[in-house]
Formats: C-alpha cells, sequence, structure tokens
C-alpha cells in the first residue's frame, strides 16, 4: 500500500467477513449493547493481505444514515441516472442508447486517431461549390487522408453514412444469394470483395432469423393472454366440444419445420474468399513503405465497429462520440441512496451527498515535538525539496498528538481502544493516555473567530500568550507535561489528546543462533516495517428524532458508531 506517512486510513465494515454486510443493523439507530460479533471484540490486523484493499482514506469513503455505517465503494451500488453527449449535452433516452451503440446520434464525431472532437471546416473556394472536411485540431488528422467530403457542414452524421453505404453498395460485386453454388473464380481488382457495412448485414441477420422463429414455431395463439393457452388444457377443451380425441388432434397438428443457417449476402452472412499473394505483398510492401505511424494499432480498430477492417490510418473513419453517464450510489445492505447527482448534464451539483468526512469523527496524527514533525508531501512545490519519511528508532519511546475532530452538530463522546502490543511481524507498544473524551459540536465558521476574540478582549491569560510565542518562536513549552487522563488541546469542536509509543526491533537480537525455519519467519514483507496502528473508534451523541410539521418533539435518542483507524506513524530502522 502506497503510504505517505504519517496517514490516517478507515475500514469499512465489510472487510472483517464477507457476511459482515449481510448481517448489518438496519433503520437501527438507537444504541444496543455490542454483540460478541462486533469488530471492536477482534483486532484489525493492517499488515494483513487483505487489509490493502480494504483500508482506504476519509475522502473516498461514503456514509449509509440508515445503517449508521460507512460504505466503501464495494458496498455500494451504481446506478445509472441518465445519459448524455460530452460535446453537445444532449440528453439521450435509456431506450434509445443501445439501438445507437452507446454513441451521440447527432453531429458530434472523434477522430479515430487521438478520440479528439472533430470540427467542420470549409476547403472549398469562392467559385466552385463548397466543400468541408472534418479537421482534428490535436494530431491533424482530416477526413480527405480516408477520402472523405462533406457537402454541408451539418447533419455529419446522416452524410457520413450515406457516404459510407454508396461507397460500400457501389463496390461490392463478387458475392450473391447462391454463392456457395458459383465456382470459385479468380479475384481481379474489379470483382474484389470490399468491407461490408456491419450495421446493414446485422439488420439482414436478425431479419432472417425472426422469419425462421416465426416459421418453425406454431401458429399464434388467439387466447395467448388467458388461462386456458397450456397445450394440455387446450387438447382437453377441443376433445369435449370439439369431437376430436387427443390422437386425432395430435396427427392433425403440422410439426414445425426445423430452422436452417443463414446463407448469403441477403441473409446477413458473406463468405470467406482467400486473398491471393500478390495482395498480401502489396500489403506488406505498402507497411514497410508508410512507417509505422502510418499503421492503426488495437485501440483505433476496436473503438469503433467501421474501423475493424482497417489496416492503415488513411482507412480510418470518423467515430461518433461516446456516451456518458451520470451514476448515482445506493447502499447494499438498506437501498439507501448514499449518493445522487443532479440529471441534467452540465450541472455538477448533487442532490444527495452522504459523505463519511461530514458524519464520523476524523484522526489525524503528528509528533508531540515541533522539530521531528514530517514534511506534509502536498506542500512540496520544487523539486528539490524531496519528501522524506520519518523514521523510527526501535525501543525509543516518542510521544505524538491524535487530534479528533467533529463534523456533527451535537456534542460527541469518544471512546478510543487499541491493542497494547499492535499486530504483525514487529511488535510495538501503543499507549492512550486518555481514551475517553467528549468533543464540543461543529459550528459555524466564524463563531470559533467571535469567540477567540471575545475571549482574548475581555481576560487575557499568560497560558495564551506562551502558547502564542511558542507557535510563532517554534519553540516548545518545557512546564508543561503530558499527563494520564488529560486531554492535551481542546478546541470548539476538535480535541488532542497524547499517544505513547514504543516501536519494535525488525529483528531481535540472540545469542543462541536460530534455525532455519525460525530465520525464515523474521522475514519481513512489504511494508511490514511501517508502524501502523490499528485504533477502534466509537463515537455516541443525542440526536433529535425527525417529526411531522405541527407535530409534539420526541426525546432525543442515544446514536452510535464505531469503526477501526489505522495510524501510520513511519518506518522503523533497521
Amino acid at each position: 500500500m502506497d503510504l505517505a506517512l504519517p496517514s490516517a486510513h478507515y475500514a469499512c465494515p465489510c472487510s472483517s467477513s464477507p457476511s459482515a454486510i449481510t448481517s448489518a443493523r438496519r433503520a437501527s439507530h438507537i444504541s444496543a449493547p455490542l454483540k460478541d460479533d462486533d469488530p471492536e471484540q477482534s483486532t484489525f490486523d493492517p499488515h494483513s493481505p487483505r487489509s490493502a484493499y480494504n483500508l482506504l482514506p476519509l475522502t473516498h469513503l461514503l456514509f449509509c444514515d440508515e445503517c449508521s455505517q460507512i460504505r466503501c465503494p464495494k458496498c455500494t451500488i451504481e446506478e445509472v441516472i441518465t445519459w448524455y453527449c460530452p460535446s453537445c449535452l444532449f440528453e439521450v433516452p435509456s431506450g434509445s442508447v443501445r439501438g445507437d451503440g452507446n454513441r451521440c446520434a447527432r453531429s458530434c464525431l472523434d477522430c479515430p486517431v487521438c478520440e479528439a472532437p472533430l470540427n467542420p471546416t470549409s476547403i472549398g473556394e469562392r467559385d466552385t461549390a463548397e466543400e468541408y472536411v472534418l479537421r482534428c485540431g490535436y494530431c491533424h488528422w482530416t477526413s480527405a487522408d480516408a477520402g472523405i467530403k462533406l457537402a454541408k457542414s451539418t447533419k455529419l452524421t446522416e452524410q457520413l453514412a450515406k457516404f459510407r453505404r454508396t461507397r460500400v453498395e457501389g463496390a461490392s460485386g463478387l458475392q450473391h444469394d447462391d454463392e456457395a453454388n458459383v465456382p470459385r473464380v479468380a479475384i481481379t481488382e474489379a470483382s474484389k470483395p470490399q468491407p461490408r457495412d456491419h450495421d446493414d448485414a446485422f439488420g439482414k441477420l436478425t431479419t432472417f432469423y425472426k422469419e425462421q422463429l416465426s416459421e418453425s414455431s406454431d401458429a399464434p395463439n388467439p387466447y395467448g393472454g388467458s388461462n386456458y393457452n397450456s397445450p394440455t388444457n387446450l387438447a382437453r377443451i377441443m376433445g369435449i366440444y370439439g369431437g376430436l380425441s387427443r390422437s386425432a388432434l395430435k396427427k392433425s397438428r403440422e410439426k414445425p419445420q426445423p430452422m436452417r443457417e443463414a446463407h448469403g449476402v441477403n441473409e446477413g452472412v458473406a463468405t470467406f474468399q482467400p486473398e491471393e499473394d500478390g495482395d498480401e505483398r502489396d500489403i506488406v510492401g505498402k507497411m514497410r513503405e508508410l512507417g509505422w505511424d502510418d499503421l492503426t494499432s488495437e485501440q483505433q480498430q476496436v473503438v469503433a465497429p467501421v474501423n475493424g477492417d482497417a489496416r492503415f490510418t488513411s482507412e480510418l473513419w470518423p467515430v461518433s462520440t461516446r456516451l456518458r453517464t451520470k451514476r448515482g450510489k445506493r447502499c447494499k445492505v438498506c437501498n439507501q441512496i448514499v449518493f445522487r447527482p443532479e440529471a441534467k448534464p452540465g450541472s455538477t451539483r448533487t442532490k444527495v451527498r452522504m459523505l463519511a468526512h461530514d458524519h464520523i469523527p476524523k484522526l489525524a496524527l503528528q509528533p508531540l515535538n515541533v522539530a521531528a514533525r514530517a514534511q506534509d508531501p502536498s506542500f512540496i512545490v520544487r523539486k528539490d525539496q524531496l519528501y522524506v519519511e520519518p523514521n523510527l528508532r526501535p525501543h525509543a519511546a516518542q510521544q505524538y498528538v491524535l487530534t479528533v475532530t467533529n463534523p456533527l452538530f451535537e456534542t460527541v463522546k469518544v471512546t478510543l481502544t487499541t491493542p497494547a502490543i499492535t499486530p504483525g511481524k514487529v511488535k510495538s507498544r501503543v499507549t492512550i493516555l486518555c481514551p475517553e473524551f467528549s468533543i464540543g459540536p461543529a459550528g459555524e465558521m466564524w463563531d470559533d473567530a467571535l469567540s477567540s476574540s471575545t475571549a482574548s478582549t475581555s481576560r487575557p491569560e499568560d497560558g495564551s500568550r506562551k502558547a502564542a510565542m511558542a507557535s510563532l518562536t517554534g519553540g516548545e513549552d518545557s512546564e508543561r507535561q503530558p499527563e494520564a487522563g488529560k486531554v492535551w488541546e481542546k478546541s470548539r469542536n476538535r480535541t488532542k489528546v497524547i499517544l505513547e509509543i514504543v516501536p519494535g526491533a525488525l529483528k531481535e537480537i540472540s545469542i543462541v543462533p536460530k534455525a532455519e525455519e525460525a530465520q525464515a519467519s523474521e522475514v519481513l514483507g512489504e511494508d511490514e516495517d511501517v508502524l501502523q496502528v490499528p485504533i477502534f473508534v466509537r463515537a455516541e451523541w443525542m440526536a433529535e428524532v425527525s417529526h411531522p410539521p405541527g407535530g409534539k418533539p420526541e426525546p432525543k435518542e442515544l446514536r452510535e458508531i464505531g469503526y477501526w483507524c489505522v495510524l501510520g506513524v513511519g518506518r522503523i530502522m533497521g
């Protein structure tokens, strides 16, 4: 896992077991005693191979208020809200998306070489009739390279379809309906098979098989929508009222004709005609003459069916722009909407956005000593400012400040639990000096500024002056020492506590030589030398219950949430 230390990653409840998401509590916001299968009872191992795919930053997580749990991308179901063209921002109905091949049916075309938008450009002179070509402003590809010139700058897709249909129908002159019975003849330039229109061939093939299905099936039943459409019931009724027995009905019923395979161009199938050796030699010689840049790549061939047989860039056709989608997300457990954007293609607003950043307490870790604090890699602006990971000395106790921020508008009681010895091959000791504390509610941006200005004008204290001078000079207040059971610092919606960490040694020193199996077990894997501290966070708060307008307000209820957070401290030196 790529880490920028110090870091904080959060584990989704689905990471504990595959069936954890199915056993989640639905619509139960009222707190209940923890069960034996709760994640608090089992320690989360950040060094397990599975955790590399389950630990995510807080910005990548959503929150379901119905289940009162965080949700990762694997815990959500995506649904398509709207289809639209990114070029013209035209909203396409979902019923016509499949028929149009998931592409814009208007005059939106992309370059077949670099997939940039194409613009119609006039190339005609004043005295002659005006002609247009499609030009790419990025790679300077033009439709004139493929011999395509248009008469108008509008209805580009329709003109290209007519131009291609005319070229295919005018050049194809070999294959007929009974081409299977026609003896093979030498293929000349005049009779050489040309590339066929895939859409036309698919339409003919679909029509043929629909006719075969209608001919091979029984006659349509006029009582198909009633309860008498069963063959057994029809045979019994006709035997009673029609004077015919079941055996007579079986004899009178004609057997359906078996389906046959399609053959011939009119039925959508063309037989393979091997080309002569001279044609292949000409193609190979042309490849050597033109070079690598003039050959089509696999991506250019598969981007559209019209370019599937193209070997050179001069044979590429303009491609219709692919449609884009706006997608919403739902919780897999309760089907609750956790993210839903507006349906308008040009809008970037969202109707529902349940981010975990706005619903659960956020954790951040930094060293207590200002000089030992690592540089944030996001603030590096020059190449010479290389990011240096913090290195930890084994068996050297260090103190860190854990900052817990409350995004809710209610006072939250937080309980932090962590194993005394971190899981993994490298055993480190972790101690939280104040595991239980409360955090004030989050308010408006100006509330903190107004409260701090009022406090400073009313009664200045020496402690605030010392803290301000320490922050300006970079020094630390030597008189203040961390104490057990007390918070380090507290503000409006933020509380800081102290963590004492004693990193373990990568290799234990032993006087007696170890066996080969013991030495092999001590070999560290990837990122196993990184000190990662798993902390289980449990938050409780009193929330208001929604009631209808004009109704009697109900008393507040107790809500809770618990989750694992893994703090990356640094790499242990060998």
